[in-house]
């Protein structure tokens, strides 16, 4: 089994390589653990949902605003915010933070929005191609985040190197290899820097990325490319969680479960 580093390399460069199978109208898909954003005129963008605490579906009304709660900013966007517009990205899918907790009757919608959660974090990307095609989206990648059940046995292996890492004393150092290639615009990591959002050779204050990101704003990099402000949060909550730890004892029963329900053993 290759490590979490030479599968982000291979499916960033297996993105970067071919179209063919993205949605036709919002240009996202699926390869392996990434999501894949791809539309015309822009680099490849992926993002490895093993980063992701989990994937849901969610509604949205574009006529209505996006209502913000302060208790989900706490400790990731740092302030409060009372609502966020939603006006859709020139030639890019939109992408927006979605705060508070959407009711049950919204959640069993018609629901065409992808709902990324990392911690406190939720970041909602519109899949324009229709609700069918956003579940298979989601369907597709939600065994791959860190709160599902796991049921794949390349999922149980990246969860038993956690728990080695934890033990063996170098989560940070393993951590920081699954983040080096967790968000991918082209060539191009993002990474978190001594409080700097990284784009490649091309930095962004957090704290500007936030203001980018409350404004369901682009972050503009040379050459005309772009990112979604909202997703470059994803990287920098994503670091917070690895400078803490995560849940290890959540990660112990997940792949106690799996060991149960497939028969493997326990070493």
């Amino acid at each position: 089994m290759s490590s979490s580093s030479s599968i982000a390399d291979t499916g960033a460069s297996s993105a970067g390589s071919s179209r063919a199978r993205l949605l036709p109208i919002s240009g996202i898909g699926v390869h392996d653990s990434f999501l894949i954003i791809a539309p015309p005129g822009n680099p490849v963008i992926s993002l490895d949902a093993r980063l992701l605490d989990r994937i849901e579906l969610i509604g949205r009304s574009p006529a209505l605003p996006l209502v913000t709660s302060a208790a989900a900013v706490a400790g990731v966007v740092g302030m409060a915010v009372s609502s966020v517009p939603g006006g859709v990205f020139i030639g890019v899918p939109l992408a927006y933070i979605s705060y508070s907790r959407l009711n049950e009757a919204r959640r069993r919608a018609r629901s065409r929005d992808l709902l990324l959660v990392l911690g406190e974090l939720e970041v909602a990307l519109h899949v324009a191609d229709g609700a069918d095609a956003a579940k298979r989206i989601a369907d597709r990648l939600a065994p791959f985040t860190r709160e599902a059940p796991i049921t794949r046995p390349e999922v149980y292996e990246d969860a038993r190197r956690r728990l080695e890492a934890e033990a063996a004393g170098t989560r940070s150092a393993r951590a920081a290899r699954e983040l080096s290639r967790g968000l991918v615009v082209g060539e191009d990591a993002v990474r978190v820097e001594e409080g700097y959002l990284k784009v490649g050779g091309v930095s962004f204050r957090i704290d500007e990325v936030r203001d980018y990101a409350v404004r369901g704003a682009n972050l503009p990099l040379p050459g005309g490319r772009l990112l979604q402000a909202a997703m470059g949060l994803l990287v920098v909550a994503a670091e917070q969680r690895a400078r803490v730890g995560e849940d290890i004892e959540a990660l112990r029963e997940r792949v106690a479960r799996y060991e149960e329900w497939s028969g493997r053993s326990r070493i």
